[in-house]
């Protein structure tokens, strides 16, 4: 029967073990040591994990979000990319062999083509519009539901973590804006677009439909069907359909967070204004916010355009 085991512990438990058991250099443990606290840093500060958190909460979810994401913060090749998924692979094994864990989360994500080179997963415009009309015309029971949520990742850019764990006294709608506690139990003011509002409001006749299960589920904003609060899983799920019904490049990597980098890399290109995307995406730290400085393709062209003739 497998043991839990706190995730900064078992890190250490591993470093003895590659330095006594596999007898590796120092070099070495040193680099496998910085793959594995970088995947600690994001969980925590994008997964809205807490500080000592275990290690049954990782799944393939976060380790595949972890490693996308990382080619992009630091200009990763997809040889840097793979390195990082064998030391975690390597983690999780020797952990499944120590019967800490069951199963490796690790061990079906694939490794990278070293010669392609990763791009930003995020919708474009044009995609983005495409997508929210799928849910629109969608003949789907919670499709007002859906909607609702998914304009809150695009036009608010919430963790999908806070959003499930919204209340119906959070949303103000004079103020047009939405107030919670978000990572680190710190308060966040994000303020929503009418759009938002008017699809949160359209949804709220059909939810009023639905018999809570709980006192907890009675205060929820989103529920499912049967009466809980809803589940970050069930959004991960119905996120990656409509991007397959939308006929979306890529639609097996499109998730929740995903549309959150797609409403940060287009407030950024709208404004430029890093400080602002920081707050409004709940980041402690800027460099965390500069993975969505990127440019993409269409924007080295117009730059290139807009050189003056010699």
């Amino acid at each position: 029967m497998a043991r839990d085991l706190n995730y900064l512990k078992a890190v250490e438990n591993f470093k003895k073990y590659l330095t006594v058991d596999r007898a590796y250099s120092k070099l070495t443990v040193k680099e496998y040591d910085h793959d594995l606290k970088l995947l600690y840093k994001y969980l925590k500060n994008e997964q809205d994990f807490d500080e000592d958190f275990n290690i049954s909460e990782i799944s393939k979810y976060e380790i595949s979000e972890f490693l996308s994401d990382i080619v992009l913060s630091y200009d990763n090749s997809a040889v840097t990319r793979n390195r990082k998924l064998y030391a975690i692979r390597s983690f999780f094994k020797f952990l499944q062999k120590r019967e800490y864990i069951e199963k490796n989360p690790a061990m079906t994500i694939e490794s990278s083509k070293t010669r392609t080179t990763a791009e930003p997963i995020y919708l474009k415009l044009d995609e983005a519009k495409k997508y929210i009309k799928v849910i629109k015309e969608a003949d789907l029971l919670n499709k007002k539901r859906d909607l609702a949520i998914v304009k809150l990742f695009l036009y608010a850019g919430l963790r999908v973590s806070e959003l499930v764990e919204l209340d119906l006294e959070d949303i103000d709608y004079e103020d047009k804006s939405i107030k919670f506690f978000g990572k680190g139990n710190k308060e966040r003011y994000v303020p929503l677009h009418a759009d938002t509002i008017n699809s949160i409001k359209q949804y709220l006749p059909e939810r009023n439909k639905i018999d809570p299960n709980d006192k907890d589920a009675e205060k929820a904003l989103f529920l499912s069907t049967r009466g809980n609060r809803i589940s970050p899983r069930s959004i991960q799920l119905f996120v990656k359909k409509y991007a397959k019904m939308a006929g979306i490049k890529n639609a097996s990597k499109v998730t929740p967070h995903k549309l959150r980098h797609t409403f940060a890399t287009m407030l950024y290109n709208k404004t430029k204004n890093i400080k602002v995307l920081q707050d409004l995406l709940g980041h402690e730290n800027i460099s965390t916010t500069q993975i969505y400085t990127h440019t993409d393709q269409k924007q080295k062209k117009e730059a290139i355009d807009e050189l003056p003739d010699f």
